[in-house]
């Protein structure tokens, strides 16, 4: 049981000013894991304030590269040490199947720990002409808000460039599952982060919207929906403040008619159903040729059927339950609506082994058409959609037609043919016939996204 009757503001644990206290439920039973505080307007004011006030002092955005690097590889290191009760505290909070979270959801963040120290030391800060300095400098105080599907991955994937450039970050996770973010917290601060670099404050929307219309917010990194990524870029933009947003979408899978069903079916499943469906990645239209759009159905709903749905601490569960009964509740509702749209709806029975939890069996669509919201509607849930094409160009059209690309892959038995649909997709990563995707948030522009140019002359 994970108690947290305190908010964490700038690397101390202090009593929250009109914070609200809430409880975490375990969404495949019910039972308790925890409790955390909900952070209100004025801890946000707080939080911005320590922010401000280490930044400006110079103790960690005036460090040396090699210092931020080696605070960010020891942090790595003392969650290392604290794998396995990550993963299960992840998968009690989130309900994702505890494989996942021992294979990915806790070796990535700490992977990313230390690509980003890497990058700190590595990473040219300036570049001299003969009559001009060009610099490359921390942008300031970021405001993070993460969200749910990923406890840890989500905010590390933030918090670390943030901090490898010299930024101190607020940092929001969502209320569904509050907890993990604080290991990270605590391991940064062990490691030897400065008081007020960091404060990590679990929100609610009006919490969320007061960080990202804060004047002493310099720049807001946000993962999350559509709609409220609109909202937050239209904040930044009345303000003008900076802003980066990784938006969710309805990820297509294009397969050609020369792909292999049973490839495509054995690859595509365990990305589509990554983290119970709940993932901006997972790639839940596929898009196939009429003529096999019948034999696709057949071989998706057989693997589906395939699928072991249930307790997500046994190792052999492949589908855990929804974050919550309100996502559950959302995501059955795009099942009635689908069969109000006049699609097809597949799916097996839950098992009666499962009296309690958010449980949603997986479920294919057929008889969708690109129109229809089901198939053009984020349901983030085990919900796949079949949606037939005639020609090629009809495929790279409907799948274009999504207001943000984030991801998706293309099928065939020809890879240079594959690779030309796929330059013609508008998505942030792409993959052909199932290979794994690179994570775009890596690299030199991880670091360089939270830095501001200066040039000087000479």
């Amino acid at each position: 049981m994970t108690e947290r009757s305190q908010v964490f503001i700038g690397g101390r644990w202090v009593t929250g000013t009109e914070s609200r206290p809430i409880e975490v439920r375990n969404p495949a039973t019910g039972a308790r894991v925890g409790r955390a505080v909900l952070a209100s307007r004025a801890d946000v004011d707080d939080a911005v304030a320590a922010a401000r006030e280490s930044f400006a002092a110079g103790g960690w955005s005036g460090a040396t590269p090699a210092h931020r690097a080696q605070v960010l590889r020891t942090a790595a290191d003392l969650l290392e040490k604290r794998a396995a009760e990550l993963a299960r505290l992840i998968t009690a909070e989130l309900g994702c199947p505890i494989w996942l979270s021992e294979r990915t959801h806790v070796p990535e963040p700490i992977s990313r720990l230390r690509q980003c120290a890497d990058l700190a030391e590595s990473f040219e800060y300036e570049v001299r002409g003969d009559h001009s300095l060009v610099t490359r400098e921390p942008v300031g105080v970021v405001g993070a808000i993460t969200p749910w599907n990923g406890p840890l991955s989500m905010p590390t994937l933030t918090v670390a460039p943030a901090l490898a450039a010299g930024c101190s970050v607020v940092l929001k996770p969502a209320p569904e599952t509050p907890l993990t973010a604080y290991h990270l917290a605590e391991a940064l601060m062990e490691a030897g982060l400065p008081d007020g670099v960091l404060s990590v404050l679990p929100g609610d929307r009006d919490a969320g919207t007061h960080l990202v219309e804060h004047p002493e917010v310099d720049q807001v990194a946000f993962t999350g929906g559509s709609a409220a990524g609109r909202r937050v870029l239209t904040a930044c933009a009345d303000r003008i403040a900076r802003v980066t947003l990784e938006l969710g979408g309805r990820s297509a899978a294009v397969i050609l008619g020369d792909a292999d069903l049973d490839h495509v079916v054995s690859g595509l499943l365990p990305q589509a159903l990554l983290v119970n469906g709940q993932t901006g990645i997972t790639q839940t239209r596929l898009l196939a040729p009429r003529p096999l759009a019948a034999r696709l159905a057949e071989a998706v709903a057989e693997g589906l059927r395939a699928q072991r749905l249930g307790d997500p601490m046994d190792s052999g569960t492949t589908v855990g339950p929804m974050v919550s009964r309100r996502w559950r509740d959302r995501v059955e509702a795009y099942l009635a609506l689908a069969r109000e749209e006049g699609a097809q709806v597949v799916a097996e029975q839950l098992p009666a082994a499962l009296p309690h939890g958010w449980f949603v069996a997986p479920t294919l669509l057929t008889g969708v058409d690109s129109t229809m919201r089901v198939a053009r509607e984020e349901i983030f849930g085990p919900v796949l959609a079949i949606i037939p094409y005639d020609r090629e160009e009809e495929a790279v059209a409907i799948t274009n037609d999504a207001p943000a690309g984030l991801s998706g892959s293309v099928w065939s038995a020809d890879e240079e043919r594959a690779l030309g649909i796929a330059r013609r997709i508008r998505t942030g990563t792409i993959s052909l016939n199932g290979r794994t995707q690179a994570a775009g948030e890596l690299g030199p522009d991880a670091l360089r996204g939270y830095l501001v140019m200066k040039s000087i002359a000479l």
